[in-house]
């Protein structure tokens, strides 16, 4: 009898045994997790890049007097950048090349002034600010937005030479315009790019105290530097013999 049960408990013991491997564990080892983003190593989304020209004055919708300065930034590849004025038929009003104060890679500032006459009525301008690609002259960094130039008649208006007028150095150029000042009496200088007058020009207008017309002549200087020079007609003062009423225009001589 003893046998027996033994006999019987090991065939149990057994059968226990093989069941217990064949069910395996009631349950299985944790998954893997999932991948979780470091914020140590994660990537921050990228700012948008700063414009390369800015315009900051006039603002867009502005209604401005002539000649009126325009201001900015800039980052551009040797710090040149052009700005204009163009009306609603696509004629430029006024152009001048400016270089900024720093540039390729360093962010600068700039300032123009343009001149024009103004029209009998409002005129509507798209102001633009742009430079000129290194690789094919194509435009790029363009910034524009609309402004007003008022028919308001400035003291001197010079309408030749004209913004971005072509001379050749030695050449004869032609200085008209209109002027209302005390004695008629304006001065007109070509001035380079430091400021230095490289030729002046006495004017009288056909009449003291009102607007009237004047036309008078300068022969360029033999031996000036190709490059772009502005022709600036102004008056003196009667009080105290400063500089008032300059009408700035940009021209280009060429060798």
């Amino acid at each position: 009898m003893v046998v027996r049960s033994l006999h019987t408990f090991a065939v149990v013991a057994v059968v226990l045994a093989v069941t217990a491997c064949a069910s395996g564990p009631t349950s299985g080892p944790d998954p893997s997790p999932s991948p979780v983003s470091n914020p140590a190593t994660s990537t921050a989304p990228t700012p948008s890049e700063p414009p390369q020209i800015t315009i900051g004055s006039p603002v867009a919708d502005a209604t401005v007097s002539v000649p009126f300065t325009v201001s900015g930034t800039a980052n551009t590849f040797e710090a040149a950048l052009t700005v204009d004025a163009v009306d609603e038929s696509g004629m430029v009003a006024c152009v001048r090349h400016v270089t900024a104060t720093s540039g390729s890679g360093t962010p600068g500032t700039w300032e123009a002034t343009l001149a024009f006459g103004p029209e009998e009525n409002a005129l509507p301008v798209m102001l633009r600010a742009y430079t000129h690609s290194a690789k094919d002259g194509s435009v790029v960094d363009l910034v524009e937005y609309p402004i007003t130039v008022s028919p308001d008649r400035p003291p001197i208006i010079m309408t030749s030479p004209s913004c971005g007028q072509v001379y050749d150095v030695g050449g004869l150029m032609l200085v008209t315009g209109t002027a209302n000042l005390f004695e008629a009496a304006l001065t007109v200088d070509v001035r380079n790019a430091s400021g230095t007058t490289v030729a002046t020009l006495q004017v009288t207008a056909e009449e003291c105290c009102v607007e009237s017309n004047f036309d008078s002549r300068l022969m360029l200087p033999d031996d000036i530097r190709p490059g772009l020079y502005d022709v600036v007609a102004y008056s003196l003062s009667a009080k105290d013999g400063r500089v008032e009423n300059e009408f700035p225009v940009q021209i280009e001589i060429r060798g």
